[in-house]
């Protein structure tokens, strides 16, 4: 049951980041281009904006609950097990960790009404999409590491 539940947890994990990045990149250099041709592009968005909203929320949530689990019960100890090979591990998580809370907030203040982020959609977009693809690259570090 623990072995399920352990590759249960990281797909989750990784199908969430997977969801939460591709859609940032697709918003940012799909969707808003297009919708930016059309006649009235606020109104499309915000027709648009519940649904996104709804796939964010969902991915965030499922990268905290997912995440929490995969560092306490399976990283901490087998990296506490492996000793000195393993040392870069935490230093390299905690920046991972610090990322991704920096890119769930500029997601939320992109999908509330802040008027300061909507200004510049685009730029905090690609700020969201550069920090989603980082974060990518620390996960695989950190995977190579076992």
């Amino acid at each position: 049951m623990d072995f399920w539940l352990a590759v249960l947890m990281r797909w989750a994990h990784v199908a969430a980041a997977v969801v939460g990045v591709g859609s940032t990149i697709l918003f940012r250099f799909v969707v808003l281009p297009a919708i930016s041709k059309l006649s009235e592009p606020e109104a499309a968005l915000a027709a648009i904006r519940p649904g996104f909203k709804r796939v964010i929320h969902s991915a965030i949530g499922l990268l905290l609950l997912t995440g929490f689990y995969n560092y306490m019960v399976l990283a901490i100890p087998r990296v506490a097990a492996a000793g000195e090979k393993m040392k870069a591990y935490h230093p390299v998580m905690g920046v991972k960790i610090i990322l991704s809370l920096v890119l769930f907030g500029v997601a939320m203040a992109l999908l509330s009404q802040a008027p300061a982020f909507h200004k510049r959609r685009n730029t905090w977009l690609t700020v969201n999409s550069v920090l989603g693809l980082v974060i990518l690259l620390l996960a695989a570090f950190l995977r190579r590491l076992w």
